[in-house]
């Protein structure tokens, strides 16, 4: 079986099916493989990322700094031209398995989606992408929940990857002995990471395989250092490297802020400070210094709950960033290609200033169809990573690496054209929505760019260009005349720096903040959500244990007026209100039959001190579906946002609804853009179309306080946002629960996030109410020349 420049197709069994090779029966173009061992800080902004180490921080053995940056990673993706023999094979949910000579190993991806786009010659292709089988295994399978005990490496290790079908191979002389808490509810693909990063070692995972391609063995490789006795040849510029680049992140902090567990600080152990210094490396770097000004940073270990031991992690990582940082990768030649974890010497006299050096081998990203393409990333590696694979973080850091390829290479980004209607036309004058995405390597970045960078030829039968035709836009209608000859490019000199949208933090209002309990009224619990009425009265949410909802008209100053329970209402996490005439009305769920697993979309009217049974006729009911929905109603350009438990959301024409049709325009799952509902609770949504907002966060202060924004139509993510972190609401409260995620229209026309707060603080019970400006990205005008994009 020849090994090299191929790829043999696996079923979800594991079973041969298939092959792609760059010459034969079925073709491939455009492969790209990346394998790393840690993460390369090539940016200076990574000091508020969780680092998921234990509780104990006293370990029996020697630590390396740098053992904090360890992070396994191996995906990538090529493309195959539909059509072929085995084309059809290459779907996700298969596999795909290629042979490495440096490792002289056999690795398996999976592949976890794919995407469909054309050829300028109308050809379509799939392009595959794909992460490796193991962690792929791995992100699916939750480990038995075990105590803090000390522990060896095997000991936990095995009880990451126990069930799981992959055999260890233990080579390593690590002695350490940590404390290990497993808690039952995380991934074993997380675990994995912070159990590489804890006791600082590498892993390898491969599989065996027989003659005909047939899987005899999974094994995960566990060492201290790969390939730690290899020392590769000398990497000369215009010898052996053909290009190289020198990232230097000269951001040195020199005053850190830790937070732990819960938000805690320092100071009961650092006299009162909440912070800790290194003066050496403030007056070698910070030319302030004699001012008394740090360069300041903020990091975040959500693991750690005793302070001494968050003062001790604090101090070893303040070490990882008081200096500045280099990193390097190079563009090799296809016989020059050291294995991972090797130690190569590389020089480059030309640059400045000249290079001569020596590193570990930490990245490698391999190109069978064009191994010209191969490059290694070596330097200091000391980025402390959220320990999660790269293939399942949130978008925001992918977007914003994606962001700077695609202007550094504008071949790069490609073109994806969605269909959602079809191409099937049942008469002459329907017309058929057309998507455009623009994509860099497996991230949508279509948020970035104009509106006029998405650009839309016609071809006429006789595959001559139509130079009549012209049309712009992520979305257009296409005409029965149009179908099969109409195509999409991405004009790259469109992409900004920003999204089409951001919340403009520096202009948040506080509305103010009161106590949500009442007992004249009969008023308890936490606020759940909140709309606006002209008048500036509000109506708010409660949600009651019966499973019945209660909703509360407020005064101006947010004193409760009057309440209306709505029996089997559901927990109220969303909804809208429509005023006609005076007459005030809710757009939220109700259960019609409490016999039946059915919601409808509900049009319900307010009535003061008024309980309405699940049945009353007083209530419109629009159309059903079979589990609950959170219904949120944008009046503006009429749409209705529906969203299920975990994130899935569903985007409907308000006429569709008030028809009885739940037809789905476009939908999306939170989960695809960096929120884990295993990891986070998610909270309430608002839609202000084509734009969706969501955000999360537990009461117990557990998760991130996070508010996210998508374009529903086009895919892309505009931005992931920290409540806490990254904008000021000023707040000091023990408890910070975000509720309300609602649009809402300034007296200027502005769309503005209404969020609300459940806060507590020293037992005091307060709903805290602000308004956060959008921002909307100005259009660009035209430009002229040539098209940077790829049909």
């Amino acid at each position: 079986m020849a090994l090299n420049n191929q790829y043999l197709i696996l079923d979800s069994n594991l079973k041969r099916i298939g092959t792609l090779t760059v010459d034969g029966a079925t073709k491939f173009s455009n492969d790209s493989v990346k394998i790393q061992l840690a993460d390369a800080d090539t940016t200076s902004t990574s000091y508020d990322d969780d680092a998921n180490v234990g509780t104990q921080d006293n370990f029996n053995g020697t630590i390396n700094l740098n053992a904090q940056s360890k992070k396994f990673d191996h995906q990538g993706s090529l493309d195959v031209l539909q059509g072929q023999p085995d084309s059809d094979k290459v779907v996700a949910g298969n596999n795909l398995a290629y042979y490495d000579e440096l490792s002289g190993h056999w690795y398996v991806m999976r592949i976890y989606s794919v995407e469909e786009s054309n050829t300028a010659a109308t050809k379509h292709v799939t392009t595959a992408n794909f992460t490796n089988l193991c962690l792929y295994t791995l992100a699916h399978h939750y480990p038995v929940a075990i105590t803090a005990s000390a522990s060896s490496i095997q000991t936990a290790f095995n009880q990451c990857f126990n069930a799981t079908g992959w055999t260890l191979d233990y080579q390593t002389t690590n002695v350490m002995t940590p404390s290990i808490t497993i808690d039952g509810k995380t991934k074993a693909s997380t675990l994995v990471q912070t159990l590489i990063q804890t006791y600082n070692v590498e892993i390898d995972p491969y599989v065996e395989i027989d003659s005909q391609g047939n899987i005899t063995k999974k094994v995960c490789v566990i060492t201290d250092q790969l390939n730690a006795d290899v020392v590769y040849n000398e990497a000369v510029f215009g010898k052996n490297m053909t290009s190289i680049k020198r990232t230097t992140v000269s951001n040195p902090i020199t005053k850190l802020i830790p937070y732990g567990a819960n938000g805690n600080t320092i100071g009961i152990v650092n006299d009162g400070k909440n912070y800790i210094v290194d003066d050496e490396a403030n007056q070698k770097y910070n030319p302030d210094w004699q001012s008394g000004l740090y360069y300041e940073g903020v990091i975040t270990a959500n693991a750690i709950e005793d302070e001494a031991g968050l003062k001790a992690w604090a101090e070893e990582m303040l070490q990882l960033y008081n200096h500045p940082r280099t990193y390097y990768e190079v563009n090799v030649t296809p016989k020059f290609n050291p294995p991972l974890g090797a130690t190569i010497r590389f020089k480059d006299e030309l640059i400045k200033p000249a290079l001569d050096a020596s590193g570990r081998v930490i990245q490698r990203t391999i190109s069978f169809a064009n191994p010209y393409g191969n490059t290694v990333g070596f330097g200091e590696y000391v980025t402390v990573p959220v320990a999660t694979p790269a293939w399942m973080q949130g978008y925001q850091s992918a977007i914003n690496s994606a962001i700077e390829k695609a202007k550094e290479d504008a071949s790069s980004v490609k073109p994806v054209a969605l269909t959602p209607d079809g191409n099937n036309f049942t008469d002459t004058t329907q017309t058929k929505r057309l998507i455009l995405q623009a994509w860099e390597g497996n991230a949508n970045i279509s948020a970035y760019i104009d509106n006029k960078g998405f650009i839309w030829h016609r071809y006429n039968t006789d595959g001559t260009l139509d130079t009549n035709f012209n049309q712009t836009g992520y979305l257009v209608q296409a005409a029965h005349s149009s179908v099969g000859t109409l195509h999409g490019t991405i004009e790259t000199s469109y992409i900004q720096d920003e999204p089409e949208v951001k919340l403009e933090t520096s202009a948040i209002r506080s509305l103010g903040s009161f106590n949500p309990d009442n007992s004249a009224l009969g008023i308890t619990g936490a606020v759940q959500y909140m709309c606006p009425l002209s008048n500036g009265q509000y109506i708010t949410s409660h949600a009651i244990e019966t499973g019945d909802t209660m909703f509360v008209l407020h005064d101006t100053n947010f004193n409760p007026i009057s309440k209306m329970i709505v029996s089997q209402g559901g927990h109220g996490s969303s909804f809208s209100v429509e005023e006609v005439d005076g007459a005030i009305y809710i757009w939220s769920a109700t259960k019609p039959n409490l016999n039946v697993d059915e919601y409808a979309i509900s049009r319900i009217p307010y009535l003061a001190n008024v309980t309405l049974s699940n049945d009353d006729n007083r209530i419109t009911r629009f159309c059903t579906v079979d589990r609950y929905i959170r219904i949120n109603v944008d009046f503006k350009h009429g749409y209705v946002l529906c969203s299920y438990y975990h994130g899935k959301q569903n985007v409907l024409r308000l006429d569709d609804v008030k028809q009885g049709n739940y037809n789905v325009l476009y939908s999306f799952d939170a989960a695809n853009y960096g929120f884990d509902w295993n990891q986070q609770t998610y909270q309430s949504q608002g839609i202000d179309f084509p734009y969706v907002y969501f955000h999360s966060g537990d009461y117990n202060m557990k998760d991130p306080r996070m508010v996210y924004a998508v374009n529903v139509v086009h895919g892309g993510q505009e931005f992931a946002s920290n409540y806490l972190l990254d904008m000021d609401l000023g707040l000091t409260d023990d408890v910070v629960e975000p509720e309300t995620c609602n649009i809402i229209y300034s007296q200027t026309n502005q769309p503005e996030l209404l969020v609300t707060f459940n806060c507590r603080n020293q037992g005091n019970h307060l709903e805290r109410v602000f308004a956060i400006p959008i921002k909307e990205r100005l259009p660009m005008t035209t430009k002229g020349g040539e098209l940077n994009g790829r049909i």
